[in-house]
């Protein structure tokens, strides 16, 4: 049976430890950071970032939020990416037992490369993942504040 090499994430352990304290909290009746109860929480979403011909392309996972909620700027040379997960509103007779689904903001900011032109970036969204391409092999413009328009994608068919 071939063996599997498994990165270890330091992180992931105090973010075990933390889950666990704000069970054991909770469980007495305190409400934890980023519950219903208190205020939202700030998330940094995960990305992949890969190369296609010339381009840059940045995927990122921000479940829960719409094309609309993303906010995508450009400002010297560092992108930012902001989307906004709303709280669900339910209206049911029923106390939650366990409610670990967060709400609050994703943002994520990153340097872009020399020489990239910010009017050229654009953005597609689907199924909870943002798609930025960020065109290589422009030339250096001013540095400025540049919006990146988010448009939604069709659904893709499963197995295509």
């Amino acid at each position: 049976m071939p063996s599997t090499i498994t990165r270890w994430n330091p992180l992931a352990d105090l973010a075990a430890l933390q889950r666990e304290m704000d069970r054991m909290w909770t469980g007495i009746g305190v409400p934890m950071r980023g519950s219903a109860e208190t205020e939202s929480t700030v998330v940094m979403p995960s990305i992949d970032i890969m190369s296609r011909g010339q381009d840059m392309v940045i995927k990122a996972d921000i479940p829960g939020a719409t094309p609309e909620n993303v906010d995508i700027s450009v400002t010297d040379s560092m992108l930012t990416l902001k989307a906004q997960r709303e709280e669900s509103h339910e209206t049911k007779d029923e106390d939650y037992v366990v409610r670990e689904r967060s709400w609050g903001t994703y943002q994520r900011t990153m340097r872009l490369p020399r020489g990239v032109d910010p009017n050229s970036i654009h953005a597609d969204f689907n199924d909870g993942v943002v798609e930025i391409v960020v065109p290589g092999g422009a030339t250096e413009t001013e540095r400025e504040s540049v919006h990146v328009p988010v448009k939604a994608t069709a659904k893709s068919p499963k197995g295509q």
